[in-house]
């Protein structure tokens, strides 16, 4: 049997506690949260006719699979170097479900993409756009999630697991890299280039270049009068939330973007230093997947409408079980009453 090369060591020095604290303790409670958040918003915006809305929709599906990662991908790939059982169970889940959160952060990220491209043509275009605009989100979403997929798939032969013989005279199985991981062109073209500018240089560039152009179309709006004003501002609602979407997603994966440029440059870091910017990175992007909520609740009137009766609906539900149940439980005491004078 082949001795074990691939183990899984705990880091050194601060990067350590940096790592329990932010992806250990606090990463699994914000994706938890993220889901929970993320499945409000895909009920609200599944009500809502709009077209920026079909975008939000599959932005927050995207999302929840982005927390789930963060449970099942960059937590558990953690807590495996501090027990031997969660090593021992996720080293048959990761080969599989790493691929996945790949492919849902990778999805996350084009589906802003198209939303700040739908934002800026909504801005430029105007109501006139909406009809154009509803006729081909649903057929670029799909082209999105196909080419997504395509691209990612070739991950599922990244990894795998193996029998080996610890140094310390026992066998267990450990997570390694295939042949094709481990091929200088692959690492040089698809996990390189490939990746960088996939899912940090393009998306960067055309973010931030729509970003800008959103700003100068509504600037030059803000000067028409006010009456026109008025009549717009129900149909410029949607930009201004698919704005402040788009720079959430700015700020919160620019450590990231970081990270690729270093390496891209060949900047070297600590070993901790490097650590530790991933572990923030990861932290941040989750964060990013949960925080859209807040943004939408801050932003939008209808979304606020809309999650205000859904939760109006809650409590009156429950109020009504309630009751029902204290009622059951009153004639259950009644009967009990009239069974015992007998």
């Amino acid at each position: 049997m082949r001795e074990c090369e691939c183990l899984h060591e705990p880091i050194d020095g601060i990067a350590v506690y940096a790592n329990l604290a932010l992806i250990v303790v606090l990463l699994p409670i914000i994706s938890i949260v993220g889901v929970v958040l993320n499945f409000f918003n895909i009920f609200i915006f599944c009500q809502q006719k709009n077209t920026a809305a079909k975008y939000l929709t599959a932005l927050a599906c995207s999302d929840v699979g982005v927390c789930m990662a963060g449970i099942f991908v960059i937590c558990s790939d953690s807590l495996r170097a501090h027990s031997f059982f969660i090593d021992q169970f996720f080293v048959f889940l990761l080969p599989n479900i790493i691929p996945l959160g790949l492919f849902f952060q990778m999805l996350s990220v084009y589906i802003t993409v198209l939303a700040a491209f739908d934002c800026f043509f909504s801005v430029y275009r105007g109501s006139h756009s909406e009809s154009t605009r509803s006729t081909w989100a649903p057929r670029v979403l799909a082209c999105v999630v196909i080419s997504v997929a395509a691209y990612n798939i070739v991950q599922f032969a990244d990894l795998q697991a193996i029998e080996c013989l610890h140094p310390d005279n026992y066998t267990l199985y450990e997570l390694c890299p295939t042949e094709l991981r481990i091929s200088e062109t692959y690492i040089l073209i698809y996990k390189g280039y490939l990746y960088a500018l996939s899912m940090a240089f393009l998306p960067f560039v055309l973010l931030t270049v729509l970003t800008v152009a959103i700003v100068i179309l509504m600037r030059r709006k803000e000067q028409q009068t006010k009456s026109e004003k008025l009549d717009c501002d129900e149909e410029e609602q949607s930009p201004v939330v698919l704005l402040l979407v788009v720079l959430l997603f700015l700020c919160c994966n620019l450590t990231s973007l970081l990270v690729n440029v270093f390496e891209m440059l060949k900047i070297r870091l600590s070993m901790e230093a490097e650590a530790i910017l991933i572990d923030i990175g990861n932290f941040l992007v989750v964060i990013n997947a949960t925080a859209n909520f807040f943004v939408y609740l801050a932003s939008s009137n209808e979304f606020r409408e809309c999650f205000h009766r859904g939760v109006q609906k809650f409590r009156k539900s429950r109020h009504r079980s309630l009751q029902i149940i204290r009622d059951q439980n009153f004639r259950i005491f009644d009967q009990d009453q009239v069974i015992s004078h007998l």
